[in-house]
């Protein structure tokens, strides 16, 4: 499982990708559009748009359509992984708290946790595996 802030930067890329793969997405449709000049002061729209170029620019509007798709769903998910650690890291008091920050905030290892909360790998390990299952449950922890 991965830290919070990890988890927080993998959703701040998957959204910086979104709007990248949208801007492009925008720039081939523009492609495909009729083209306007001014000639001799009277506007003149061109209906010829160059067949290879339309084909490929929409094959490629096709592509980003599909990755966008992807990405968006993959949004979805980080953000609903978030938020279930955020629910829980309010649901828990006292000693899961503690273990939860350091582990999934702090992103601390088992040894440096035992060193910061002073408990025993073993009840950090315990403390682990109930975190996870109140994470995985989507439940908040009740003693």
């Amino acid at each position: 499982m991965k830290n919070y802030y990890d988890q927080q930067l993998e959703l701040e890329l998957a959204k910086n990708r979104l709007t990248t793969l949208k801007e492009k997405k925008k720039l081939y449709f523009e492609e495909t559009q009729p083209k306007s000049k001014k000639i001799n002061g009277v506007m003149v729209q061109s209906s010829i748009v160059d067949n290879n170029k339309f084909l490929e620019y929409t094959a490629k509007i096709e592509y980003l359509d599909d990755e966008i798709d992807v990405l968006e769903n993959e949004i979805k998910i980080l953000e609903s992984y978030l938020k279930r650690m955020e629910n829980t890291l309010r649901s828990m008091k006292g000693a899961l708290e503690k273990v939860f920050v350091a582990k999934y905030i702090d992103g601390l290892s088992v040894k440096q946790i035992t060193m910061r909360v002073n408990y025993s790998k073993t009840q950090v390990y315990r403390y682990l595996s109930i975190i996870q299952q109140i994470i995985k449950n989507g439940k908040k922890w009740e003693k």
